[in-house]
């Protein structure tokens, strides 16, 4: 028996089949319970969607920075130890046991990384990965923390458990319990001791560590502190590594934060620039670019300023790399937060890269403030 197939018999037999799936959608049927993961075939599908997906993606990423940089990847590691060790393991702390029972089960780290290039790693790290837990990085925009991730991921390849403790937890490594940032805990509840958490990047005593990974924040105005600190906790000061600490901290804890680190004796990193750079970031600094409309920086980063307005930072003896960054965070727009921060924007726009990275060196040559 031969069926003709015309246009209407081919129209109702979609919507015969559109009907059944909607009935079957509503009946409930489908087992959606993650304990039933996926069929073999299913999963093959999907990831070879996501990768060729990410492959492609990545095609427009840009070239990424030195990756070796000791700085970036104890940035990377910082995080990666409470936002991305409780799903992914580490070297010496396996997967949480309740992580493995999720569907689609998040890769172990602890065992091996699936060789994806920089530039993937990017992608995923930034935009993060959808129908899986995956979450995209909580701004985006802020590419220069993306790539720290990346730094840190790379080097997470070859990582010995000794060099992962201390690239996460710095000089609290000892008072941290092995395995520890793998507890699923780590998602979501506040540390039993905020201070600790700070320190794992900050160091107690507020000046850092591993180069110019982390600012200096020892003797910086507690006004300062405080409003950057609820500033990062509110997003309105934009940044993926800051604003989970600060959020899981509470108003309570931040305030003793901005205190403690305060009260910190303030110490100048050794740093060495050349004297014509300095000579050009002085002028800046005390001069300002009438021609440009660009305000002496000392007039509100000065020592009668800071008297006058204690919300306003130290710049002093901060590392110039750091100086810098902030700087060029303005110039984009990415950076945001406190009351002040469209004016440091205008300003920033105004300077040339030459500009900042010499005004930068001038404040990090300071040693007790102007």
């Amino acid at each position: 028996m031969l069926i003709r197939i015309t246009w209407r018999r081919a129209i109702l037999t979609l919507l015969v089949l559109a009907a059944g799936a909607l009935l079957f959608a509503w009946s409930g049927i489908f087992n959606i319970a993650a304990s039933g993961g996926h069929w073999a075939i299913t999963n093959w599908v999907l990831h070879g969607v996501m990768r060729n997906s990410v492959r492609t993606h990545s095609l427009l990423v840009e070239a990424p920075p030195p990756l070796d940089d000791i700085a970036l990847k104890a940035r990377g590691a910082g995080h990666y130890a409470s936002g991305c060790a409780p799903c992914h393991g580490a070297p010496g702390e396996p997967q949480n046991p309740i992580i493995q029972r999720s569907t689609p089960h998040p890769p172990d780290f602890s065992e091996s990384l699936d060789d994806w290039t920089p530039k993937e790693l990017f992608r995923i790290v930034q935009h993060g990965v959808r129908y899986t837990g995956m979450p995209a990085w909580i701004v985006p925009e802020r590419r220069d923390e993306v790539w720290a991730m990346v730094a840190f991921l790379e080097a997470l390849r070859d990582m010995e458990p000794e060099e992962y403790r201390r690239l996460a937890y710095g000089a609290e490594a000892p008072r941290q319990p092995p395995g520890s940032s793998a507890g699923i805990g780590g998602l979501g509840t506040p540390p039993a001791e905020v201070l600790a958490d700070c320190a794992r990047c900050h160091n107690r005593d507020g000046q850092g560590r591993d180069g110019a990974a982390f600012p200096v924040i020892a003797g910086q105005n507690e006004a300062y502190l405080l409003q950057a600190l609820r500033a990062f906790a509110d997003g309105s000061r934009h940044s993926g590594i800051m604003q989970p600490p600060a959020a899981r901290a509470g108003d309570e804890a931040l305030r003793a934060l901005a205190a403690h680190y305060a009260a910190q004796p303030r110490q100048p990193v050794p740093q060495s620039f050349d004297p014509a750079l300095l000579a050009e970031g002085e002028r800046i600094a005390r001069q300002g670019m009438p021609e440009n409309q660009v305000p002496a920086c000392l007039s509100c980063h000065g020592a009668e300023a800071l008297a006058r307005n204690p919300s306003w930072p130290r710049l002093d003896g901060q590392h110039a790399p750091y100086l810098e960054g902030q700087l060029a965070l303005w110039r984009e727009g990415l950076r945001g937060g406190g009351p002040y921060h469209r004016i440091m924007q205008t300003v920033a726009s105004r300077l040339t890269p030459e500009q900042a990275h010499a005004v930068s060196a001038w404040f990090a040559s300071q040693g007790g403030g102007e």
